[in-house]
């Protein structure tokens, strides 16, 4: 079941809801007029991060919404991290009595950029029926959102160490084919990252700095940190520890 397009400025989007065996998805699909962009979940030091509001459905229980892998883009600002183009958000979620229907009501908010930025609003509404519907249309829909998630590291691509010599992160990225690998890391509460830049680059390793510093002070090393690396198209999510790079760096 999906709702019409709704057209808001440069931006459209649409609801689609599916289900497999297990759970439903409510999927947001989005196509931005070229040249226009939104964020991610931690939109870098320049954007406004989507908000979902759930708290009109009835019957739902909603789980985190799944954001599809960003690009990084430089905008001589310190950066950003989002979409441009067609892309998509996907919240799965259960209904809370499985034996009764339910409504999804979500209230979208997004940042729309180019020179200028946009508040963009949109509402939406569909039922959710109980029972074993089937909904191969809009599964293949969500599915498409699914897959341009990270995938988990493997010698494909990933971040073999991460270390801090106290005043940038130096992420060794290795992989086959690299071509342009970029890092995108969500800092903690009290930690400004700067803008990475890549340092050394080898057939199958980068070395990538980024600044850092703790507002507080606080010492980085010991933490875990949540990094994507992209590499053209494909993407990696990695949880990794932060070394002392004046141990282990050479």
């Amino acid at each position: 079941m999906t709702t019409p397009w709704i057209k808001r400025d440069v931006i459209e989007a649409r609801l689609v809801l599916a289900r497999d065996a297990k759970q439903h998805f409510a999927g947001v699909e989005i196509v931005m007029q070229p040249g226009w962009h939104t964020y991610w979940r931690y939109p870098g030091a320049s954007g406004i991060a989507p908000s979902f509001d759930f708290s009109a459905s009835q019957n739902l229980k909603t789980q985190d919404p799944v954001f599809p892998a960003p690009y990084f883009f430089d905008d001589g600002a310190g950066g950003f991290f989002g979409y441009e183009g067609l892309t998509g958000f996907v919240v799965p979620f259960l209904l809370e009595n499985a034996g009764e229907g339910g409504q999804v009501s979500l209230n979208l908010e997004l940042g729309v950029c180019r020179e200028v930025c946009l508040p963009v609003q949109f509402s939406f509404d569909l039922p959710v029926m109980p029972g074993p519907l089937k909904t191969p249309d809009e599964l293949d829909i969500i599915q498409a959102m699914l897959d341009a998630g990270p995938v988990a590291p493997s010698a494909e691509l990933g971040i073999d160490t991460l270390s801090y010599d106290g005043a940038a992160l130096q992420f060794v990225v290795v992989g086959t084919n690299l071509e342009n690998p970029q890092i995108m890391a969500i800092p903690g509460p009290n930690d400004v990252f700067g803008t990475p830049h890549i340092s050394a680059r080898h057939p199958s390793s980068f070395l990538i700095e980024m600044p850092a510093w703790s507002v507080l002070d606080q010492t980085m090393i010991g933490r875990i940190v949540e990094v994507i690396v992209r590499d053209g198209e494909r993407a990696v999510f990695q949880k990794i520890q932060i070394g002392d790079h004046r141990v282990s760096g050479k």
